[in-house]
């Protein structure tokens, strides 16, 4: 089983969904394991500066997005857990446009 190649499309969607949360404010909370880039695939990690990870999820709902609070994973810092596996083609745009009035609603800090 060549799981790399299997799995790259996972790859592909995060690395495009981190671009779209980090233009509208977020930050990626895990992208390093000590020194070394973390891979994407299934999931990846955000945050945003002012909310802890249940705020910000309880937030975002509102937005019609759907993540898990990094709390829940045992993990001690702040943020989600957002899945790349459920998105289709037209969920992007959308996502973008929904972060959009996100970041109107809750500008930068």
């Amino acid at each position: 089983l060549d799981f790399v190649t299997e799995n790259r499309e996972y790859a592909e969607r995060a690395a495009r969904l981190k671009s779209i949360f980090v233009r509208h404010g977020f930050h990626i909370v895990y992208d390093k394991d000590l020194d070394r880039d973390v891979s994407d695939g299934f999931f990846f990690t955000i945050g945003r500066k002012g909310f802890t990870g249940d705020d910000l999820l309880a937030e975002l709902i509102h937005y019609g997005i759907a993540a898990i609070s990094l709390r829940t994973t045992g993990s001690e810092q702040q943020g989600l857990r957002v899945c790349t596996s459920m998105l289709r083609q037209g969920d992007y745009e959308l996502l973008d446009e929904r972060l959009a009035t996100f970041d109107r609603n809750f500008p930068p800090a």
